[in-house]
């Protein structure tokens, strides 16, 4: 992962050297981000499987994260790497005041509160609709993307998606939310 005052990289890598995919996500971009797994996959062991990502312009990247083992000891290195990972995407989130919700212990999230129903990819696509309604009505011929989003935060988007995660069972309560929850290691 990588990072500077703009994006938050991630790329996928082979041996170390090749980059199979990358993902850019512009810092000031981000409308909400989840842990998650994939219902019903060979590789679904109930645990996170995967960090994803609803810009304010609708778009969803999902980023394959390996899963932590409980088979593995505490201090293996694949295990140690991997929550450095989720530690790290959790921390740039909250630092650029986005809105993160669900997670586990093993990484920093200590949620104590009535179990919210797991937030799937496939339950995304309203909130991505309504996201890019939102954003081409603020599209203007001279306005950047980071324009767009300035003004989506200014006129309180955030507090928006809060209401619909609340609505919709995502969210039991706002002070769940990765900012206040996340307990660094």
């Amino acid at each position: 992962m990588y990072k500077n005052e703009e994006y938050i990289e991630v790329r996928l890598l082979l041996f170390k050297k090749f980059v199979i995919k990358k993902w850019t996500i512009p810092r000031n971009g981000i409308a909400f981000a989840w842990t998650g797994h994939d219902r019903g996959s060979t590789t679904d062991y109930r645990d996170t499987a995967y960090i994803a990502c609803i810009l304010l312009n609708g778009k969803l990247l999902k980023i394959p994260v390996m899963q932590i083992s409980n088979d593995r000891k505490e201090d293996d290195p694949r295990n140690v790497l991997t929550e450095k990972f989720y530690r790290t995407f959790i921390e740039e989130v909250i630092e650029s005041k986005s809105i993160g919700i669900i997670g586990i212990y093993k990484y920093g999230i200590e949620v104590r509160q009535p179990k919210f129903p797991s937030m799937y990819i496939s339950e995304t696509k309203e909130y991505r609709k309504r996201l890019s309604e939102m954003y081409k009505e603020k599209q203007d011929g001279h306005r950047t993307p980071d324009d767009i989003y300035t003004l989506m935060k200014s006129e309180n988007i955030q507090g928006k998606i809060l209401d619909w995660l609340q609505n919709d069972g995502f969210l039991h309560s706002r002070k769940y939310t990765w900012d206040k929850v996340y307990k660094k290691d």
